[in-house]
Parts: structure tokens; sequence; C-alpha cells
């Protein structure tokens, strides 16, 4: 029988810089990517139904169109039900997976940013006790008991969880999770690392942030006693990497310091950085959550973002969720891609442990009452099943994410964004970046 086909609601297709004369097509659901003349690509765009032989190409090019999900005789709706079993199928192999933990040694910061997600919560300055350090680990243990379904690396978060202040709480605390066997990151600002130098070789990772050259640096990573931080941070960096620790320093983007990323390579280049296997950079797009505030910041919409860091040749280093590395991953095993029904784990076995006794899904909503999922301080740990409902869930199961052709690779985006403002990550605008990326990477 001669059936009627359609163009699959979940083909996506991109540009290829390299390759004028075709086009990179992935399949949102088979994890399909091909290469493919533009003008099948062509046909196929312009016909709503069509016959298989009707295709302008090789009767066997046609067999592997059709096997890899580009043309299919099922309708929309039938392919918008397949897909939404499929991510039920994942979110419920995703909620087996191991349970990670982050800690937030101390709500205190020596830094006073102005963009900070966490200014308007309470800033607190206790920090772990001897006490509450066995109480948490007992807690994870409790939370986690079998080693094998539980990530051993646990993050340190604030807050600024490296503050000269915390030292001692930190020293108990990564000592108590070495006795335990767990290994340890964390999220800083960097500039007290070398009050850590001995703390160092126990520490796997770190993210500093950087957010342009030294004077707008200085003016917008802001030391709570006016102190310039540039120098120290560079110079911490430096001495973490001369440790053995693993460094990615993180730029917040807008328009204003874009233009920096490219000099702030050149500088990380003139240090021998960049030569280092342990050292990255890369940009995160500031995002303005302020709900009315006027803010000082130039932020820059999705689409801008990904051409100006195109146009400084730098875009390897655009915060692309993942993808060309999936992408990447995909072609140089000859495998389908991956795909994930949740954005992180937050949405499934994700914990955010404080020092005042609380439990929450997400750093980004850490101090925030209505966000609890728990309390461990005091004998037995009480859980807000309401709000453990609210985040753990497939957030792709809401609305019309589901009918969306990037559904599988954006994971229906930050639930902690999401409760901010709606936002649609819009992978239409970050997916040309990340194929062709990952092409040039192949040809090399």
């Amino acid at each position: 029988m001669n059936k009627d086909y359609r163009l699959s609601s979940y083909t996506i297709v991109t540009e290829l810089d390299h390759e004028p004369d075709c086009a990179c097509m992935i399949h949102g659901y088979t994890g399909a990517i091909d290469v493919v003349n533009k003008d099948i690509v062509a046909f196929l765009e312009s016909h709503n139904i069509f016959k298989k032989s009707d295709i302008p190409c090789s009767e066997t090019t046609q067999e592997t169109l059709e096997k890899r999900g580009y043309i299919t005789t099922r309708t929309a709706k039938e392919e918008t039900e397949y897909v939404e079993q499929f991510a039920k199928a994942l979110f419920k192999k995703e909620t087996i997976l191991g349970s990670g933990f982050t800690v937030v040694m101390s709500y205190d910061c020596n830094f006073c940013c102005p963009y900070c997600f966490e200014k308007g919560i309470r800033r607190d300055t206790t920090t772990f006790t001897h006490e509450m350090t066995d109480k948490l680990y007992q807690t994870i243990e409790t939370i986690a008991p079998d080693k094998k379904l539980r990530s051993n690396e646990i993050t340190l978060y604030g807050g600024e969880p490296l503050m000269k202040e915390n030292k001692e709480a930190v020293t108990y605390f990564i000592k108590r999770g070495k006795e335990l066997g767990f290994t340890f990151s964390a999220i800083t600002n960097g500039y007290d690392l070398n009050h850590y130098e001995d703390l160092l070789e126990n520490i796997r990772f770190v993210q500093i942030t950087i957010d342009g050259v030294r004077e707008r640096h200085n003016a917008r990573r802001l030391h709570c006693r006016a102190i310039p931080t540039f120098d120290k941070i560079v110079e911490n960096i430096g001495l973490a990497l001369e440790k053995g620790v693993k460094v990615a320093v993180r730029v917040n983007t807008d328009r204003d310091n874009i233009d920096d990323i490219k000099k702030l390579n050149s500088m990380f280049d003139e240090l021998h950085y960049n030569g280092n296997k342990l050292f990255s950079m890369y940009s995160a797009r500031l995002q303005d959550y302020s709900e009315g505030e006027k803010s000082e910041y130039k932020y820059l919409a999705q689409t801008e973002y990904v051409q100006k860091l195109d146009k400084l040749d730098l875009g390897y280093i655009c915060q692309d969720y993942g993808l060309s590395n999936k992408i990447s991953s995909a072609i140089n095993n000859g495998k389908p891609l991956l795909f994930r029904s949740t954005y992180c784990n937050s949405q499934t076995k994700g914990f955010v442990l404080d020092p005042l006794g609380y439990i929450y899904p997400c750093w980004e909503v850490v101090n925030r009452k209505e966000h609890r999922l728990g309390c461990y301080k005091g004998d037995e740990i009480i859980w807000n099943n309401e709000i453990m409902d609210m985040w753990r869930k497939c957030i792709l199961l809401e609305k019309d994410c589901i009918k969306c052709k990037y559904a599988l690779l954006c994971s229906g985006g930050c639930p902690a964004a999401r409760l901010k403002s709606n936002r649609c990550l819009r992978m239409e605008d970050l997916i040309r970046t990340s194929v062709n990326k990952a092409f040039k990477t192949q040809k090399k």
C-alpha cells in the first residue's frame, strides 16, 4: 500500500556552516542525527502530505528517512501521545537514579553583588557546628542509605561557602565527609580561596565567577568592604590549579560585558591557564528576574546572546545546556541522542541542606520557607509532602511543552526559573550553534 506520509512534528532542521548544500536533521524522540541534502529538506518542508516514493532521493534514503523518524504515518496527536509516554518512562527511570546533595555552609557572604538572586533573603551568619555537621551526615544516610544509589560528591554552596570565617566549620565538615567516603566541590567567589590552601587537595572542583576585565568586574562583583576583588581572585585561580583543583570560570554575561570575554580569554592565555587541562571558562547569560524593579543591567535576549558570541568566534564557551556535548557524543559513538525528561535533580532526588536544619530541592530557592522540603534538626526528618509534590515531577507533561520538537532536549527548562518567569528556553536559538560546534569538532 502506498501510504500517506508527513514530516514528523519532532523533526528539527538546522543550517550547517561548513556544508552550504546540506542541513542537519535531528529527530526529537528517536535521537537520530543526519546530514541531509537541502533538496530533500525543501521537499519535506513544502509538502503537508506526500508519498514516500515522491521524495527526491534514492529508495534507500527514503527508507532511512522513515526508519529514523523524520517522515511518519503517525498523526501529530499520535506523535505527541508517544512522546508523552516516552517522557513518563524516562522520568520513572530518572527517579531511581542516585540522590545528590548540596550543602549551604552559611547564608553569609563577603560579596554584595547587585544582581545576586539571594539578595532578597535574610543573611544569616550561622554556619555548621560540629553537632549539625554530624546530624547532616546522619540525615544523608537516612535519605540515601544505599551508597550505590547516591552521589559521593557534596557541593559546598552559600552565601559564600569558602569565606575565611567559615574555615573551622569547613575543615570539620570535610574531615567527617572524607571518613564517610565523600568528595567535595564548591561554588565560590574565590576571594578567600587562599585561606583554604591546605584543604584544596580535598576539593575536586570549584566554580568561580569573573564578570569581565578588571575594571568592570570590580564594579559588579562587589566586596562588602569595597575592596577590589579581580586580582586576588585571578591569583587564587592559579593557586587552585597548582593544587590540582579543576576550575571553571563563569562569566555572568549581559550586553555590557560580553565583549570582555575575548579579552579575558587572552588574559588566561597569557597566564597559561587555558593550556591547563583543569581550567575552563564559560559564559552564562544573565537573566532578569527582578520582577519589575529597575535594573542597571542590559540583559541580552537568547538570540542576541548566541549571535554575539558567534561573532566573537568563541561559541565554544556559550552556555548551551550540554547540547553540543550530547550531539558530539552521539556523532562520535554512532548512537542516538540521549534524552532526559527532567532538567535537573531538583525534580527527582536532589537535596540542599542548610545549617539551620532545613532541606530544599534547589539552591536557587534556599532560605525560602515556601520551598522547604523538610526539616532535619530534630530527632527525625519531617517532610512537607505538598512542597515535595510541587517539585518532584516531570514538568514536560504540563501545558504544551510535550508538543514541542525540542521537549526532550530542553527537558522543560530550569524549574526554579519557571517559578520566577515562565519563559521558554527557546532551544531553536541554541541548536544551530550547538550543532555546528559539534560538527566542527568532528571535522577536526
